[in-house]
């Protein structure tokens, strides 16, 4: 029986505020965000939409702290981004962020239980440790019984599995996803989008989506609609009574 979940209130997991970026080429300044302010809680989806070059993916990368931003600042659940040199910035990164990509951006030539396991080698658990909770990821995903195969030899909506089995095997307080259904049919869509609702119920973990695929709003509980670099409005979405019973079991 599916239970009906509704988070926990907790402290804002992602607090950005008046947020700048550009980039110059030659003689030419772009601004791309243009003083961003945007608050994400813990233990919710928060779509993030908007047209094409409107500084979408560019905010998801100031957010995971792979660029600075030209001025502003950029919280991760009370932690300032910006009081945190290169090597503290990366080492937080890890522990905290995990990522989801529309290209899964898999190795071919690793079995899938090995690419699950790359992000907790590189935190420097022992290769048993590390194959052993990717396996028990993979599991969770629906694909503990395709964990010797290559990413070659399965459907894409399989591969968009193992790259969120990935982007979760850390557990990570941050799951920042970008068009990660845009690829996919709707039914697959639906059931990736179903795996990151399970996930985001727990109220010490936020997922900030990018997309313009309007079949997944359902699944959101706010919206963030970006126009021009900025901002330009909060809403909620559009909620089903089936997505929002989504029971936590699916993630364990």
């Amino acid at each position: 029986m599916t239970t009906t979940i509704v988070p926990s209130p907790l402290r804002t997991a992602v607090d950005v505020s008046g947020l700048r970026k550009g980039f110059s080429t030659g003689r030419t300044r772009i601004e791309v965000l243009r003083g961003v302010d945007l608050h994400a809680r813990g233990g919710e989806i928060l779509l993030l939409v908007g047209p094409s070059g409107c500084g979408k993916t560019t905010l998801l990368t100031l957010i995971a702290g792979l660029l600075d931003p030209d001025a502003g600042s950029v919280k991760l659940w009370g932690q300032a981004l910006e009081a945190l040199n290169a090597e503290e910035k990366t080492a937080f990164r890890k522990e905290q962020v995990g990522f989801v990509f529309q290209q899964f951006n898999l190795i071919p030539t690793l079995t899938i239980r090995e690419n699950a396991a790359i992000p907790l080698l590189i935190r420097g658990l022992s290769q048993k440790q590390a194959l052993d909770r990717a396996g028990a990821m993979l599991e969770k995903v629906g694909l503990g019984n395709r964990l010797t195969e290559r990413p070659g030899k399965l459907s894409g909506g399989q591969q968009q599995r193992v790259a969120i089995a990935r982007a979760l095997v850390g557990d990570p307080k941050l799951l920042i996803c970008d068009e990660p259904t845009a690829s996919l049919d709707g039914e697959t869509g639906a059931q990736v989008m179903e795996i990151l609702r399970s996930n985001a119920l727990q109220s010490e973990r936020c997922t900030i989506v990018v997309t313009h695929d309007q079949r997944i709003f359902k699944y959101g509980d706010r919206i963030a609609q970006m126009r021009d670099g900025v901002v330009e409005s909060m809403q909620d979405a559009p909620q089903s009574a089936s997505v929002r019973a989504i029971a936590p079991a699916a993630l364990g």
